[in-house]
């Protein structure tokens, strides 16, 4: 069975559009591999709905005991669909007669002798002319693309792919699927907004030669046909026509940008930290800012960096012995900056251990002040400059503003989360929200320049994020990863996570002289022109490029754990550290846009995060792209992988319905939701604010009277018992607006959600 049982309207009978016709063909007229396909079909059970591996959803529960028994079994012929289209041009008539009607150099006498299975007897016969060759060739080709038309229509089988994917057709071909064609003009439509019914772009049904054009043929066969299957590669896909019939399948869900652009995954990570579970979901993620949004965040945040970077760098050179030499036409920066940095990250530190609640830390600085900070700052880290010695005792000053800078640091590393990733440069990249590709990307350090480019696009255009400046490298070369992940369902959550990632090394050694996007952007995009660029060289017989670079020796996974092993790394460094990191992240990840994608059943979509490994292992998520490239492949290993996520992909969406442990390829189910069987009424939530006062009655003069006589006659009764024990009595006082008969409840009740769904559970299942 090769229809996805988990898509379950996928399989229900359709309305009648027009009228019913049968299949011309006669049952023992079917081939042994429909035959083969309808026994399997009918082997393969159902899997229950009952079961934990597919929990139903609670919110729109449906009757499957009565949905079940109105499935039609996929590979068996579906009377309520309607036959394949006729070509009156190729389809006139039965077969024999029509060859006698167009030909007469063959005798009739030897047709008038074979019944209707003439159709499949004509091989024995001698034709007389090139001519009836020709056209019982073409006459057979057409009967046969119609019948294989017609058995995948009946079969719900009928796919489209917009877009060149040439390992997902064929793995579909070879499940006997049918790919249905469009016009030019439609492919960059919504499908089903605009119905496609010429396709001059495919060509003339009959070809030059006098063969058929099969494309042309399934084209005019399949015109008012709806596929089963479509596959969209547009990446400026956006939403489904809502003319689309919701039991076709689609790989993409609608609206990804909220979750998948540069800028709406910041925002969503910003709160991600709720939906952290240990060794389940977890990420690290450069922290980011929309400059036409937040300048103040992203500006007090620069500062703080280059503070930070200017005792690190201090450190650094101290422990060089740079500080103290100085050279003629050198630039020399104040000790004051020291000091100045210093006090900086004492505020942050003080801050974030909320010691500004019983003391003022806040000092107003002007931004004469910071400019000039940061001038010097730039002079010192990136243009070689020196700290100014100004007399003998300078060194000593050095050593001891070298020990508060250790304390310092020492207190800065603990509080920030990303202060190995922040280095001692201050250098951040601009991407653009919505382009792919490494399109319109740059890297800088120069506060001003960062806001030159933001103010010259348009509003929400850029997303500025913390650049990654002591990344993992391999033979002094940067890399990052790519790992497909596949979502099926996105309530419950189920996503799958492919075995083995892509490394995407640069072309040139990394350094921080340039930021040329050859070196620092590891897009293939981006890396592809400058590998045509060195092809080019070596066609000229330039000898710096006759040596391969690192993206020519076919770096995989496995070659990168052997790599980090023998570079001091212990057990299996990839599988044990950076696969189950990357898996978090994504599980985290795609937790914390769940409310925002589409629930539509008959939907799934594949994906490409970005990671960076840094020196320390640690696995930071860049980005994640919907609609990854898949062709065409760029290296061997790209052809290698391409196809194999492609033909995985069709096994778990296709076979894992149907069969829970059927065989899922590359792709492996890292997580899938657990959600409650039932949803509890847990009430209004109301909240009260006030003060809390007691109301009383105020007895009335009559009823003064009556107490007080009343009160006479029992202290002359209570006389003689004396000697019992008095017990205090407290006045019950009552509201007027009150009922007297009925007590009230005071004190709220207060329940544990978990006990009690546990308490349910257990009830229900007696």
């Amino acid at each position: 069975m090769d229809l996805p049982i988990d898509l379950r309207t996928f399989h229900l009978r359709r309305s009648r559009d027009s009228k019913t016709e049968k299949d011309p063909t006669p049952r023992d007229s079917i081939t042994n591999e429909s035959k083969a396909d309808q026994s399997e079909a009918k082997s393969t059970p159902l899997i229950s709905p009952e079961k934990k591996e597919s929990p139903v959803n609670p919110y729109n529960r449906a009757d499957w005991s009565k949905m079940n028994t109105k499935w039609p079994l996929p590979d068996m012929d579906d009377n309520e669909i309607n036959s394949v289209n006729s070509l009156s041009q190729l389809d006139c008539g039965p077969f024999p007669k029509s060859y006698m009607d167009t030909c007469s150099c063959c005798p009739r006498d030897i047709f008038d002798k074979h019944d209707a299975d003439t159709f499949t007897n004509y091989k024995g016969i001698a034709f007389k002319d090139a001519c009836c060759k020709i056209h019982w060739t073409r006459k057979e080709r057409y009967q046969n693309i119609k019948a294989k038309v017609d058995r995948a229509i009946k079969r719900h089988k009928i796919f489209l792919i917009r877009g060149e994917l040439p390992k997902l057709k064929e793995a579909l071909e070879k499940r006997g699927w049918v790919q249905k064609y469009e016009a030019t003009k439609t492919r960059t439509l919504p499908y089903g907004s605009v119905a496609s019914l010429e396709a001059r772009s495919l060509g003339d049904l009959t070809q030059h030669d006098g063969s058929l054009n099969e494309k042309a043929v399934i084209f005019a066969l399949l015109r008012h046909k709806s596929p089963d299957f479509i596959w969209d590669c547009r990446n400026d896909f956006v939403d489904w026509h809502r003319g689309l019939s919701s039991n076709t399948i689609l790989n993409r869900y609608q609206k990804p940008s909220i979750y998948t652009s540069k800028l709406g995954m910041a925002r969503l990570l910003e709160e991600a930290h709720w939906l952290y579970e240990k060794d389940v979901s977890s990420v690290l993620f450069p922290r980011s800012y929309n400059l036409s949004r937040e300048p103040k965040a992203f500006l007090d945040d620069f500062r703080l960096t280059a503070a930070a970077g200017l005792l690190k760098w201090f450190v650094q050179t101290m422990q060089n012995d740079q500080a103290v030499t100085q050279n003629q036409g050198q630039r020399f920066i104040p000790m004051s900056r020291l000091e100045f940095a210093i006090k900086r990250c004492e505020e942050f530190i003080a801050c974030e251990n909320h010691q500004n609640i019983d003391e003022e830390f806040d000092i107003e600085l002007s931004e004469e002040e910071w400019n000039s900070f940061l001038d010097d700052y730039a002079a010192a880290v990136h243009d070689s400059a020196t700290i100014e010695i100004t007399s003998e005792r300078s060194g000593e000053q050095l050593q001891k503003y070298l020990e508060v800078t250790n304390t310092a640091l020492s207190k800065l590393k603990d509080v920030d989360p990303q202060y190995e990733l922040n280095g001692m440069r201050n250098i951040w990249i601009l991407k653009p929200s919505e382009l792919c590709c490494g399109t319109g990307i740059s890297i800088s350090h120069n506060l001003k320049d960062i806001f030159r480019r933001v103010k010259s696009r348009p509003k929400d255009y850029f997303i500025v994020q913390k650049y990654i400046e002591r990344p993992l490298l391999i033979h002094e070369t940067k890399f990052d990863i790519r790992q497909w992940y596949l979502v099926t369902s996105t309530f419950p959550m189920t996503i799958w996570l492919f075995k083995e990632g892509l490394l995407r090394f640069s072309s040139k050694p990394y350094t921080f002289s340039t930021y040329h996007e050859a070196i620092h952007i590891c897009n293939t995009a981006i890396q592809e022109k400058y590998d045509e660029e060195r092809r080019r060289r070596r066609k000229r017989g330039i000898s710096e490029e006759i040596v391969k670079t690192i993206r020519d020796q076919g770096w995989d996974c496995d070659k990168l754990n052997e790599y980090l092993k023998q570079t001091g790394y212990e057990g299996e460094p990839y599988y044990e550290k950076i696969y189950p990191k990357m898996a978090e992240a994504i599980v985290l990840t795609m937790l914390a846009a769940q409310e925002h994608m589409d629930r539509r059943r008959c939907s799934f979509e594949l994906y490409g995060a970005d990671f960076v490994v840094m020196e320390d292992l640690s696995v930071w998520l860049i980005e994640i792209n919907t609609n990854p490239r898949m062709h065409p492949p760029s290296s061997r290993i790209t052809k290698r992988l391409y196809s194999n996520v492609l033909e995985s992909l069709v096994k778990v969406i296709m076979d894992v319905p149907v069969n829970a442990v059927a065989d899922t390829g590359g792709f492996s189910l890292v997580y899938k939701q657990n959600i409650p069987d039932f949803r509890p009424y847990l009430g209004p939530c109301l909240f009260v604010f006030g003060k809390s006062i007691t109301l009383q009655e105020h007895p009335r003069k009559r009823d003064k009277k009556k107490k007080s006589n009343g009160a006479s006659k029992q202290q002359q009764q209570q006389q003689p018992q004396q000697l019992l024990p008095q017990l205090p009595q407290q006045p019950q006082h009552r509201a007027w607006t009150a009922p007297p008969m009925i007590p009230r409840l005071r004190e709220p009740k207060i329940v544990d959600f978990i006990d009690y769904l546990n308490t349910a559970r257990c009830t229900a299942a007696n």
